[in-house]
């Protein structure tokens, strides 16, 4: 309690000291503006952009990814595959947890372990591991890791998952679905600085809805980074511009976009662009064979494809939100692997929409609703607009992101329009993520919130990630991006490009996933 009380105390004369001081604070703070902050301090809890955004900073995998989403090493130091498809991992010696602990293999088995035993189903992060078959640790710096199917592709997945320490000294051994006789650890407790399981940059200081401060690890293997405190802001629509205006934050993420040309003639300020693997979809709930007025008409691909018929994606991405990103009609942007040349951009035709629905029994339309958060709200009225001349009478309803989340996660809705960060080093896996079989507790398709079910793309799938041979593997995730589209698995809408608002003297590099690593955020040699 007087911990928590001197750190309370703390952060008041902290946040003081910015208010009188901003130019001052600024040398050796960061202050990032978000529109949501993180919903768990736990970090195998993550499901979304902002949770990661908080959690990558504290927390460490074996492997991460660098802005064009490379890997590159943290926890592992080196990584090969052997002769009978497995992957061997070399753990980086000399590294301590924020509370001291030192790190070993036997943190990695609790972190694997422990996915599959916090938090509500589907259970996200435990769907990075859903091909590993068994974990071993030769020795306590040497980790094997065994596939159900073997991986051809790096496995960044399963090396991602965030390492926290393992309590006490009991010994840890992987079982695949899950580990027994273990102290999970209340995730609760991951919001108390104290804990300190974590290996990275920065360390957890205060954890509360509207602003989370975290301090420089000066113990960080990395070496310690160069900001002093990391502050992440929620801020409201009302907030954004005045904040930035008056110094109160370095970086606005994603900024209005009808705000842009206003900053524009403001000095000091510099806008960041740079594109991303971030793609935007509308999708229908396909989980349950009947609806409660008769069958589920979104398993009716005659009403899917009405859906598709009916969105002007050139439109809503030139002209609902122009400059928010570039229109497309598949996952895969031009160039990788599982792009297909001959899917049309835009198939726009309210009047085949019209026609289709009155086959599948419904020839004056359907009422149900469209679910989107904040920031989404005036692309999903575009998108309502649109799908209503075609008959499909969509109600929008905005939900704040939490909410939003519990809904996707329960199916409480008909419509929903979401984000998804693709690896595009590992199409397959991306897509099984967002579109594959859901099971119980978790599994690859974990965020297929809608229930979209499709046994022939979950086997070319599986047979893309075992295919060693890199044309046959791009052979068949363009055949799978057909059978989507074909399909209407989901609707894809557009390719997201960051934007951020950045304080002069403060260089930032876009990444493709989008994410803000205060690690890799660097002042000019002007401002230190």
């Amino acid at each position: 309690m007087l911990v928590s009380v001197v750190r309370s105390f703390l952060w008041l004369l902290l946040a003081g000291s910015v208010l009188l001081a901003p130019s001052m604070a600024a040398a050796a703070d960061l202050r990032i503006g978000l529109m949501n902050l993180a919903r768990v301090a736990d970090p195998h809890l993550g499901g979304n952009r902002a949770d990661y955004l908080l959690h990558n900073q504290i927390y460490e995998g074996l492997v991460s990814v660098d802005k064009d989403y490379q890997p590159v090493p943290l926890l592992a130091e080196r990584w090969e595959q052997t002769a009978d498809g497995s992957w061997l991992f070399h753990l980086r010696r000399g590294v301590r947890f924020q509370n001291g602990q030192p790190f070993t293999a036997r943190d990695v088995l609790y972190s694997f372990c422990r996915v599959a035993k916090v938090g509500p189903e589907p259970r996200a992060m435990q769907a990075r591991l859903d091909n590993v078959a068994a974990v071993e640790a030769q020795d306590p710096f040497t980790l094997l890791i065994r596939f159900d199917t073997r991986m051809a592709v790096f496995p960044s997945d399963a090396a991602s998952v965030p390492v926290v320490a393992a309590p006490g000294n009991l010994a840890v051994t992987y079982a695949k679905g899950g580990c027994a006789g273990q102290d999970w650890g209340d995730s609760s407790r991951y919001a108390d600085p104290a804990l300190g399981a974590g290996t990275g940059p920065f360390r957890l200081f205060l954890y509360a809805a509207d602003t989370m401060v975290l301090d420089r690890n000066p113990d960080y293997w990395g070496g310690p980074a160069d900001w002093d405190h990391l502050r992440l802001i929620r801020l409201t629509d009302t907030d954004r511009v005045p904040f930035m205006l008056e110094g109160r934050i370095d970086i606005l993420d994603s900024p209005a976009l009808e705000s842009l040309p206003f900053f524009a003639r403001r000095p000091g300020l510099v806008l960041v662009e740079g594109p991303s693997t971030g793609l935007t979809f509308l999708q229908s709930n396909q989980r349950a064979t009947r609806g409660p007025d008769g069958p589920n008409r979104f398993r009716d691909l005659r009403v899917r494809r009405a859906l598709l018929l009916s969105l002007p994606v050139r439109m809503l991405a030139d002209r609902i939100v122009p400059g928010f990103g570039t229109v497309t009609t598949q996952m895969a942007m031009a160039g990788m692997d599982a792009y297909v040349t001959d899917i049309p951009e835009d198939e726009y035709n309210p009047a085949a929409a019209r026609r289709l629905l009155a086959e599948a029994g419904y020839p004056t339309g359907f009422d149900t609703t469209l679910m989107v958060t904040p920031m989404q709200s005036k692309v999903g009225v575009g998108i309502a607009h649109f799908l209503a001349m075609a008959g499909v009478r969509a109600k929008v309803q905005v939900e704040p992101m939490e909410r939003y989340m519990e809904r996707l996660r329960t199916g409480d809705f008909d419509l929903y329009y979401g984000g998804w960060i693709f690896n595009p080093d590992n199409m397959a896996d991306s897509l099984l993520a967002l579109l594959g079989p859901r099971t119980e507790g978790g599994g690859r398709g974990a965020h297929n919130y809608g229930g979209y079910s499709n046994d022939r793309v979950d086997q070319q799938l599986r047979t893309a990630l075992a295919e060693p041979d890199t044309t046959r593997r791009t052979r068949i995730l363009q055949d799978v991006t057909r059978l989507l589209h074909d399909d209407v698995a989901f609707i894809p809408v557009m390719h997201a490009q960051g934007h951020w608002l950045v304080r002069a003297g403060i260089h930032l590099q876009p990444r493709l996933d989008r994410m803000l690593l205060a690690r890799d955020i660097r002042p000019e040699s002007t401002t230190r």
